[in-house]
């Protein structure tokens, strides 16, 4: 079997950037990663251990199958985590994922910390969930302090030549900088060239472990994590099309002496978050849910989704200068037949199903049209299918 070597942590000073920097190699292959911020942060950037290089590289060297080797240190809680419960739980759970071993020194020092308390902010759902219900909990030590924004995407499409995840980043960078301010906190972004590394591996696959390496570069600055989980505690699942469905498990596999990472949202359903959320004022200036477009289309089904749930509830109107709620009414039956043919495709997450639910506990009627367009709709997936078969 290779091995994946992870060298020592060293910081790299570029004009008003700081980068933390790990010589990576495996087999005759080398590269350099890095996680970039300003210089402000630089302070918290850790170079004493591996732990960020070495979460967000899980996922290469399980499905790789690469062992670990590194001449650095490792936080001895991560290591017992990650040696003994979360490797064995996905080899075992997962034919993707590889059993590998680790072969690293242990620090189990609580380094100084500013005891920051942060969650990813995108404006979505799941993310001003988290946000709202922490912004000023009763329990001080629990409030938060920063949100961040992470460049860690990645598509097939996105090549060396075309630097669109970047520019995507910067983007929605912009859109929630007033968000940041309007709340009162503090906004750690994060730079980073794992986009590029993860290029042609699926971004579901590797995208929760790529994200808590992150924050793990900076496990000086943030004491306390809330990673907005999509998923509900009744949804847990082994899934390499979604590694979000084992967050309870990952989470707490990732914390260290100095960071410890909660996994909120998973309490309540998407729908219930969605009803906490429509009572907060900021939501209706913000609220983006669009994965495609740096503003809400309308069209693509986060979009759908969200604005079926908004109607079912009777909220939508409040959110008409973020969507265009005059297309929604226009074609109502269209995207009620949408909700139908999902509801009946999904089999896992529940969304539509709930949505659903909501509407029937409403006593909205469901029109003879839309349910001609989910037929519609179904037989042309059917088609598809078949085609490619």
């Amino acid at each position: 079997m290779n091995v994946l070597e992870i060298k020592q942590p060293y910081i790299k000073r570029t004009g008003n950037t700081s980068k933390l920097c790990s010589d990576v190699t495996w087999g005759d292959r080398r590269r350099t990663l890095w996680f970039e911020v300003e210089n402000e942060y630089a302070e918290c950037l850790c170079t004493e251990r591996i732990d960020g290089f070495l979460v967000a590289l899980l996922p290469f060297a399980m499905m790789e199958n690469l062992n670990i080797h590194s001449d650095g240190y490792v936080s001895e809680k991560l290591l017992y985590h990650l040696k003994t419960i979360l490797l064995p739980s996905l080899s075992a759970n997962i034919k993707e994922y590889h059993p590998i071993t680790f072969d690293a020194r242990c620090d189990g020092r609580i380094l100084e910390s500013k005891h920051g308390v942060a969650t990813g902010l995108s404006c979505g759902v799941d993310s001003f969930y988290t946000v709202l219900k922490h912004l000023n909990t009763e329990m001080e030590r629990f409030r938060l302090t920063h949100l961040t924004y992470f460049n860690i995407m990645n598509s097939p499409y996105w090549t060396d030549l075309i630097d669109s995840s970047r520019e995507f980043s910067n983007a929605r960078i912009e859109y929630i900088r007033p968000v940041v301010q309007e709340l009162g906190l503090k906004l750690v972004t994060v730079d980073s060239n794992f986009d590029r590394f993860y290029n042609n591996l699926h971004l579901l696959a590797t995208f929760t472990f790529r994200y808590f390496g992150t924050v793990l570069a900076l496990q000086k600055l943030f004491e306390k994590y809330y990673w907005s989980s999509a998923d509900s505690f009744a949804q847990f699942s082994f899934s390499i099309e979604s590694i979000a469905t084992f967050d309870l498990l990952s989470v707490q596999c990732v914390s260290n002496e100095n960071t410890t990472f909660y996994s909120t949202g998973s309490e309540v359903t998407r729908l219930e978050k969605t009803v906490y959320i429509s009572d907060f004022d900021i939501t209706y200036k913000y609220l983006n849910v669009c994965w495609f477009h740096l503003y809400n289309c309308s069209k693509c089904d986060k979009c759908r989704r969200t604005m079926l749930s908004l109607y079912a509830l009777g909220k939508l109107d409040r959110y008409s200068a973020l969507f265009d709620v005059v297309y929604f009414y226009r074609n109502k039956n269209k995207y009620l037949g949408h909700m139908l043919h999902k509801m009946i495709a999904e089999r896992h997450h529940g969304y539509y199903g709930e949505i659903y639910k909501c509407i029937t506990q409403q006593n909205i009627k469901i029109p003879v049209a839309a349910k001609m367009h989910a037929i519609k709709l179904i037989f042309t997936a059917i088609k598809e299918r078949l085609k490619k078969l």
